[in-house]
């Protein structure tokens, strides 16, 4: 009776090992690469916000333009009557190029840094966003680790490996952007 426990045991032990030996060799490492910038501007939502930030980029550069022409033709102005103006026509330009320039460089400034706030907010949104679509493919094909692909760090990869498509693929299907109502016509 000793003996058959005792050999239940063994038996059932070498049936345990042999499960969590197959286990292991059943789960072999899977690695993949997504190409996060190009999957970010390369989904529906992100081409429209992309759009929606030169749109608001567009008029800000449009204005930077015009006080840098402004700044040039005012710098060119004072070359030209150097000499031959009166000393206080030259003084209003010398005034009106330093407080151009200085409008120039607060815009420039500005514009800059609201920006690059919003370019943050945009990549804050849709980078979270991309990582939950990644996290759940990741999870569901039993992916042992994502890597961010940059092609100039990697010394080989396989093609096979870049789940860049089927990570846009997902994220649109997860957040689709709803289409835009036509425009009403003109009266």
């Amino acid at each position: 009776m000793r003996f058959e426990k005792l050999g239940v045991a063994v038996f059932a032990g070498v049936l345990l090992s042999a499960s969590g030996l197959a286990q292991q060799v059943e789960s072999p490492t899977k690695i993949a690469f997504v190409h996060v910038q190009r999957a970010l501007i390369s989904t529906e939502e992100g081409k429209i916000r992309l759009k929606e930030l030169d749109d608001w980029l567009r008029p800000r550069e449009e204005e930077l333009a015009r006080l840098g022409k402004e700044v040039n033709n005012l710098k060119g102005e004072i070359v030209t009557r150097q000499g031959g103006a009166p000393d206080n026509t030259l003084v209003e330009l010398n005034r009106r190029l330093v407080a151009t320039q200085r409008e120039f460089e607060d815009k420039q400034r500005i514009s800059k840094r609201d920006f690059e706030a919003k370019q943050q907010a945009l990549r804050i949104d849709l980078g979270g966003k991309l990582q939950e679509v990644i996290t759940k493919h990741a999870d569901a094909n039993r992916y042992t680790a994502v890597f961010v692909l940059n092609p100039n760090e990697l010394a080989y990869f396989a093609e096979s490996a870049d789940i860049t498509e089927t990570v846009i693929k997902l994220y649109n299907e997860k957040y689709p952007v709803a289409a835009k109502a036509p425009a009403a016509p003109a009266k």
